[in-house]
């Protein structure tokens, strides 16, 4: 089979590779989409995603829908055939988070295409990877498996939303129109938000922002237009993983709102107005981190068709192109998600 290997980088291969046989509670997918992810494009240009070091090849991907190809001995609940999504997180199961249902949370948590273990977790692109049968969500046949393999960032748009709270009636920013920036502009107009306003740097992404639900969509640079926004928002979410949106998100939101951080910022530690934008406004600050439990309700939203994703896939290419598919994904003038495809394909 082709995987798609990271040596280090800019450094990016496609390998054959002996088919793969799943093992007891394991299945082997014929990989449909596989959707190129933020952090796939770090370990491309620079070999590493904050502290997590590409020290080994690495086949990349964690974004995956696919079809069940074969099923490991003894394993039950899914057959040949089936469509699936994929929630690329292996949590231990035993720790106090996994048995409070805060799986994301597992200290012991691995994820495919991650180079914060050594060994790596092997990633998803390739054209026959294997993943755990209790990872896989069964979805209708009807949808599209590109369309499927953006499941995974919608989960995380849902995850956020949930721990901002009810967002019935509330004014809400988002700081960054990202894939997970969108989405989450999405997630709140279908839970009943008054108003979704979305900033970004790029018009591109504002465009597909406005699709997926936004109403106002503001230049990052403007910066008139969003000290309009100034203790105006009852929700901001920071999306972009820039300092400078974390404080647009911190001066947008009202006496009394809510924060939420789900963008990793590219410094550790970074000055925060705790004093003028969090005391002084009793503004309750939160983090956001992946998604688990919301995985199922990601993929019921998109099959329902409650959820039109759609707008999101702005280009598709063979898993063989898999570098120049990175290069356009990493292209926010044109590019929003970009999924590669798989034996698989729609």
């Amino acid at each position: 089979m082709k995987a798609c290997v990271l040596y280090g980088p800019k450094d990016l291969r496609i390998e054959e590779r002996p088919l793969p046989e799943p093992a007891p509670g394991h299945v082997r997918l014929r990989m449909g989409g596989v959707g190129i992810c933020g952090s796939d494009l770090h370990y491309y240009h620079i070999g590493r995603v904050g502290n997590a070091v590409v020290r080994e090849p690495m086949i990349l991907g964690h974004e995956i829908s696919g079809v069940v190809d074969a099923v490991g001995p003894g394993t039950d609940g899914l057959l040949p055939g089936q469509k699936v999504i994929v929630n690329p997180s292996d949590e231990c199961g035993t720790c106090e988070w996994c048995r409070s249902g805060r799986q994301n949370l597992c200290p012991s948590l691995r994820y495919y295409g991650s180079a914060a273990r050594t060994p790596h977790v092997q990633g998803v692109m390739a054209e026959y990877p294997l993943v755990q049968a209790r990872q896989c969500v069964v979805i209708d046949d009807a949808v599209p498996l590109t369309l499927a393999a953006c499941v995974e960032p919608l989960a995380i748009a849902l995850h956020a939303a949930s721990r901002a709270g009810n967002l019935l009636g509330k004014r809400v920013f988002v700081s960054g129109a990202g894939p997970v920036g969108c989405l989450i502009a999405a997630v709140a107009r279908l839970n009943g938000a008054a108003s979704v306003c979305v900033s970004d740097m790029e018009r591109f992404p504002l465009s597909v922002a406005g699709k997926l639900g936004a109403d106002l969509l503001l230049s990052a640079t403007d910066a008139g237009a969003l000290a309009g926004l100034e203790n105006g928002c009852d929700v901001c979410f920071e999306a972009s993983g820039a300092v400078g949106g974390m404080n647009s998100c911190l001066r947008s939101v009202a006496p009394g709102g809510t924060v939420v951080h789900v963008g990793f910022l590219s410094e550790e530690e970074v000055a925060y107005p705790v004093n003028t934008m969090v005391i002084r406004k009793e503004v309750t600050v939160c983090g956001s981190l992946r998604a688990y439990q919301e995985f199922p309700l990601a993929a019921r939203l998109v099959a329902s068709g409650r959820l039109d994703l759609t707008p999101l896939v702005t280009a598709v290419y063979p898993l063989e192109q898999a570098e120049e598919a990175i290069l356009a994904a990493s292209d926010k003038t044109r590019s929003m998600k970009v999924v590669l495809t798989g034996p698989a394909a729609d």
